[in-house]
């Protein structure tokens, strides 16, 4: 997350069913070993929001999360020792990456959503609350009708059925 990258994967738990007392008892409960001496005991986790898209693009089997660029709306959540539990971060959009991150904001061109729009291979992403779909250009030049959000990053929101939505 502080370095911008957007790529996740790893075990997957509904949230009503991760009732962790503690860091440790979350360490557990998924197999993983004790930090080492003088690391901190913490535990990090993502809440994923439900997705309700066209293009359903998180895979889930056997109870992994398959790597994927995370869903626009996904939290960043650490579970200290004592089983508190700190927003430490959220993922906005491609356009704009992981709120608070330090690193470059350069989404993922693999693996993830992506659309082929007027001639173009583009990410793409959904955001709940916006009707369409976000299409993102990454590099020095804008498409036509794309806006900066970034250092070399644009966006642009059209209809779902203006482009031809692929998992990559």
């Amino acid at each position: 997350m502080l370095e911008g990258h957007d790529v996740v994967e790893g075990p997957v738990v509904p949230l009503e069913e991760a009732a962790y007392g503690s860091a440790d008892d979350a360490r557990a409960a998924f197999g993983h070993a004790d930090p080492a001496v003088g690391a901190g005991r913490f535990v990090d986790f993502l809440v994923i929001p439900e997705i309700d898209e066209p293009l359903r693009t998180v895979r889930v089997e056997d109870g992994v999360l398959a790597p994927t660029r995370a869903p626009s709306g996904t939290e960043y959540w650490r579970m200290e020792p004592d089983g508190r539990r700190i927003v430490i971060s959220y993922y906005d959009t491609p356009a704009y990456g992981w709120r608070n991150g330090r690193g470059p904001v350069r989404p993922a061109d693999r693996p993830g959503l992506r659309a082929r729009w007027n001639g173009l291979d583009l990410v793409a992403a959904f955001e709940d609350g916006v009707d369409g779909v976000h299409l993102v250009a990454v590099g020095d030049e804008t498409p036509e009708g794309f806006t900066w959000t970034k250092v070399g990053v644009s966006r642009r929101t059209v209809p779902v059925e203006e482009c031809e939505l692929y998992l990559a």
